[in-house]
């Protein structure tokens, strides 16, 4: 194949990383006073594994990525989205004169 994930350990780590990825920009927007729906739900990754049907599903409760984030960041290892969305946010509040 022409996968970027032919190891399966890196796969996997990229998929945890993810969902990490998604529960710090939903609480770094929780810490800005956005609103937020379901804002009380807690941040959590859960892993399931499916020995039947031979599957992990991993499902966190964080922000998913808009279509540009999809694009820019699937199938690229080790790039993080939160960290992109740091430094997007340092940049606009140092732009902002903040």
């Amino acid at each position: 194949t022409n996968s970027l994930y032919t190891d399966k350990e890196v796969f996997l780590r990229e998929l945890i990383s993810n969902a990490s990825d998604a529960l710090e920009k939903l609480r770094h927007l929780k810490s800005t006073g956005a609103d937020i729906i379901e804002a009380e739900k807690d941040l959590q990754i859960q892993i399931t594994l499916d020995e039947v049907e031979s599957s992990i599903t991993i499902q966190d409760t964080g922000i998913g990525m808009t279509q540009d984030e999809l694009v820019q960041n699937l199938g690229t290892i080790a790039r993080s989205g939160s960290k992109n969305f740091m430094a997007e946010l340092q940049n606009s509040v140092s732009s902002d004169g903040l």
